[in-house]
């Protein structure tokens, strides 16, 4: 990474420090732990603003990307917040809010990805981690700083699922802000489809609460474009059975309940012959099955290798139709060469689990991108994908082709629908060789310019950080009538811009 951005950032700490002294606003200190970019003792600061992502650390953040304070609660509760976001607007700042560590570099420090410049300050909400169930209602309330397994874990207790993160270590609020295309959603939907209502702090530093019958304006919007309307404190959802006999106390754990499963490895002589299956198969297959492929890389001998994993979201062994597709499935595979194969059923666990093996080490530089592909696929598509893939540099890299949601049960901002998600991670651990990283970055960029032809749009999830003069970026996330409905909405609920830009 250059070491420009490392100066600018010490430089622009030093500019702003005398005019932060002689404004800085009175924060409710008894609730927070505040870290303001003028102070003293540096280190805390940039301690405050780290990520799970090295592809810029704290340091390095351009000038923009440093917000005037770090505001996180001391507690787990929101008891304050209110009250900070009408203190920021009354003196000028900006609020942007992350529920964990988990953005790319500084996405959620909204300066850097906003054409408007205005100081901001900093929510981190990740103490925000309590799960509520409600077995008898089979809902959840959600704050957004727990992670998917923490809501997983008290979920399954009463045999019930959220369709929540593939990666177990991902956030709710992160997750469900940008809509939420999760474990199970072909059957029950998108992550938002599935939020039945959520407390926001709107504008004016109120607390609102918002459902399909009130404020339905907000209740649209916020689901999958929830970065640009407030602060959400808590997410009520609608939890699924994922065994044949739910129960009111708890019974269940992740490891005791078993899931219906096929998982393959192929090698690269097999992939398009994988991809030709799945093109076919996929779109009649039961809505019960979640069918991805991903795109790997054996790290002992480099080379390129796809995975083939098909769940079932429905509870173990209920249906026949599911039973009889993934009959298909075995009889297939059995005619190509696998690296490893098997029909044996997996547990929750190992379900919730299946995405994080990417993700344990906290020393890695993301730089990715997320895309909506029309269905079926096309078979050009394919072929640009095996293309590109052949080209990765790191062996920590991965893409995932994941089911859509085909008839979405709800209005959402999401939109999309009948459509693929093909999120793509060029992965790599930084060494302090600039080539390197410039080498990773380049392939990504070069992928996404390849795939454009072919996508419907951009996944709103902010994990390359973007170019600020794409004024464009968000119309391109959105269907265009959404898009509309977002900057009506947003000029109803935040009419001085105090969130993010739209």
């Amino acid at each position: 990474m250059k070491v420009s951005f490392c100066i600018l950032s010490v430089v622009a700490a030093v500019a702003y420090s005398a005019a932060d002294a002689a404004t800085t606003p009175n924060f409710p200190k008894a609730h927070f732990n505040i870290q303001f970019r003028q102070q003293t003792d540096k280190e805390s600061y940039y301690d405050s603003l780290k990520t799970y992502n090295q592809l810029i650390t704290p340091k390095e953040f351009p000038a923009t990307a440093l917000p005037f304070a770090v505001i996180a609660p001391t507690k787990t509760n929101n008891k304050g917040l209110e009250q900070v976001v009408k203190i920021a607007k009354k003196n000028g700042l900006r609020v942007s809010a992350r529920s964990g560590g988990y953005q790319s570099g500084y996405s959620s420090n909204m300066a850097a990805v906003d054409n408007k410049k205005q100081d901001f300050v900093l929510l981190d909400l990740s103490k925000l981690n309590k799960v509520k169930i409600d077995p008898k209602a089979r809902t959840a309330v959600a704050e957004p700083g727990a992670t998917g397994l923490e809501l997983y874990n008290e979920a399954i207790k009463y045999g019930l699922h959220f369709p929540g993160p593939h990666t177990a270590r991902v956030t709710i609020g992160g997750f469900l802000l940008q809509g939420g295309m999760g474990i199970g959603s072909r059957l029950h939907g998108a992550g938002v489809d599935n939020v039945i209502g959520f407390e926001i702090i709107t504008a004016n530093g109120k607390t609102v609460y918002a459902d399909a019958k009130h404020n339905k304006d907000l209740f649209f919007a916020v689901r999958g474009g929830g970065q640009f309307f407030g602060v959400v404190t808590k997410f009520h959802l609608s939890l699924a059975p994922i065994v044949k006999k739910p129960t009111l106390v708890p019974t269940y754990n992740a490891t005791s309940v078993q899931i219906d499963q096929i998982f393959a490895i192929f090698d690269r002589p097999q992939a398009t012959q994988l991809l030709d299956f799945y093109r076919e198969f996929d779109p009649v297959a039961p809505k019960a099955l979640e069918n991805k492929v991903v795109f790997v890389v054996d790290a002992a001998t480099n080379n390129k290798q796809y995975l083939f994993a098909s769940v079932s979201a429905a509870p173990f062994n209920s249906s026949a139709a599911v039973t009889k597709s993934q009959g298909e499935i075995t009889s297939w595979y059995k005619t190509l060469p696998t690296n490893y194969a098997t029909s044996d059923p997996t547990t929750y666990s190992g379900v919730i689990h299946g995405s994080d093996a990417s993700w344990p080490d906290d020393n890695l530089s993301y730089y990715a991108e997320d895309f909506w592909f029309p269905v079926p696929l096309d078979p050009r598509l394919q072929e640009v994908l095996i293309k590109q893939w052949d080209k990765v540099p790191s062996a920590l890299s991965s893409m995932a082709l994941n089911t859509g949601t085909w008839d979405s049960p709800t209005r959402s901002a999401l939109g999309y629908d009948r459509s693929y998600s093909l999120c793509i991670y060029s992965t790599w651990k930084r060494n302090g060789t600039a080539s390197w990283d410039e080498t990773n970055k380049a392939w990504l960029d070069e992928t996404v310019k390849a795939l454009k032809p072919y996508t419907l749009g951009y996944y709103a999830n902010e994990l390359r950080p973007k170019n600020l003069k794409d004024r464009d970026y968000w119309r391109k996330c959105y269907e265009r009538k959404t898009y509309k409905t977002l900057k009506v909405t947003k000029n109803r609920w935040d009419p001085n811009n105090i969130f993010k830009s739209l």
